[in-house]
C-alpha cells in the first residue's frame, strides 16, 4: 500500500485539506497558520504530487484510489474530522464524505471538478463539451510529449489567457512534469460513478464555494449540486476565478475559518439523523 506524504500542525479537532491538481499540500499554507492555533490540519499530497508517490498502476486511476491513498492519514485520526478541497481536491474531498460520512464534522469545497455530473444534463451541455475539449486536448499533447503545451492549455484555461506565460520557467518547468498526473486526473474525474443521488444523501453540512469569473463548466456544477445538497450553503465570490483559493489565499482562509468553527464541536448532528431514519424505516 502506497504512504501519501502528509504536513502536520496544531492540534485539537482534525481538518484535512485536499490540493488542486497541478499543486500539493503547500497550497494550504496561510489557511494552515489560520487553523493550526485551535486545531489539528492535516495536509496530504495526492498522488503524483509533492512528495507523494506516482500513481503506478496500468489501470486507469479512480478517486477511490486517491481516498485509499490517503488512508494512514485517516487511520492516524482518532475522532471525527472537518474536511477542505480544492478543484480535484474538493472531488476527493466529496469522495471521501460519501466513504466515510460517520467521521466527516463539515465539508468545505471550492470548485470540485465533478464533471461526471454535467455530461448527463441538457441545460449544461455547453459546459460539458467545453472541459470535454479542454481533456482531450491535455491528453493528446502529454502522450505526444509536448507537456508544456498541454500544461498552457490547462493553467490558461483554469487562471485566464496569459497566466501560462507570466509564470517564472522554473514554474513552468515544475507544472509541464506534473501533466501525466493531470491525465489521470482528468480519468478519475471523467470516470467517477457516484451519481446525484448519493450526493442528496450526504447529510452532512456543507460550504459550496465557486468564483464568478471561473470558467461555466465549474460553475454550472456548484450552482447545481449546491443546490440538491441538503445542508449546503453555496456562495459565488466576486473579483475570483477558479485559482481563487490561491489567488485570494487570506479571503478564502477567513471564509473557511469561520464555516469550521461554527460547527458543533460534540457527538455528530447526522449521526443522530441517519440513525433516527434507519429506526423510522425499521
Amino acid at each position: 500500500m502506497s504512504t501519501p506524504y502528509v504536513r502536520r500542525s496544531g492540534s485539537g479537532p482534525a481538518v484535512v485539506c485536499l490540493h488542486s491538481s497541478t499543486g500539493s499540500s503547500k497550497q494550504w499554507t496561510l489557511l494552515t497558520e489560520h487553523l493550526s492555533q485551535r486545531y489539528e490540519v492535516l495536509s496530504p499530497d495526492l498522488y503524483g504530487y509533492g512528495q507523494s508517490p506516482a500513481w503506478s498502476e496500468k489501470r486507469i486511476l479512480s478517486l477511490d484510489d486517491e481516498i485509499a491513498l490517503l488512508r494512514p492519514v485517516l487511520d492516524s485520526i482518532s475522532g471525527p474530522f472537518h474536511v477542505i478541497g480544492h478543484s480535484y481536491g474538493a472531488a476527493v474531498a466529496f469522495k471521501l464524505a460519501l466513504t466515510v460520512p460517520n467521521r466527516v464534522r463539515s465539508v468545505t469545497v471550492f470548485e470540485p471538478v465533478l464533471f461526471n455530473l454535467i455530461f448527463s444534463l441538457k441545460e449544461t451541455q455547453v459546459a460539458a463539451k467545453e472541459i470535454w475539449a479542454v481533456r482531450d486536448d491535455v491528453r493528446a499533447l502529454v502522450h505526444a510529449g509536448e507537456t508544456e503545451r498541454a500544461a498552457l492549455r490547462f493553467i490558461d484555461y483554469w487562471s485566464g489567457p496569459g497566466v501560462w506565460d507570466s509564470l517564472p520557467s522554473w514554474q513552468r518547468q515544475a507544472i509541464a512534469k506534473r501533466m501525466v498526473k493531470v491525465v489521470s486526473d482528468f480519468d478519475a474525474t471523467f470516470g467517477n460513478p457516484t451519481p446525484l443521488e448519493a450526493y442528496r444523501e450526504l447529510d452532512i453540512p456543507t460550504l459550496f464555494l465557486y468564483g464568478l469569473e471561473s470558467p461555466t463548466a465549474t460553475q454550472e456544477i456548484a450552482q447545481w449540486l449546491g443546490g440538491h445538497l441538503p445542508r449546503a450553503e453555496v456562495r459565488g465570490l466576486l473579483g475570483m476565478g477558479h485559482m481563487g483559493p490561491v489567488t485570494h489565499a487570506e479571503q478564502i482562509a477567513n471564509i473557511v475559518v469561520r464555516f469550521v468553527e461554527k460547527q458543533p464541536k460534540g457527538i455528530l448532528v447526522h449521526q443522530i439523523r441517519r440513525t433516527l431514519k434507519r429506526q423510522v424505516a425499521s
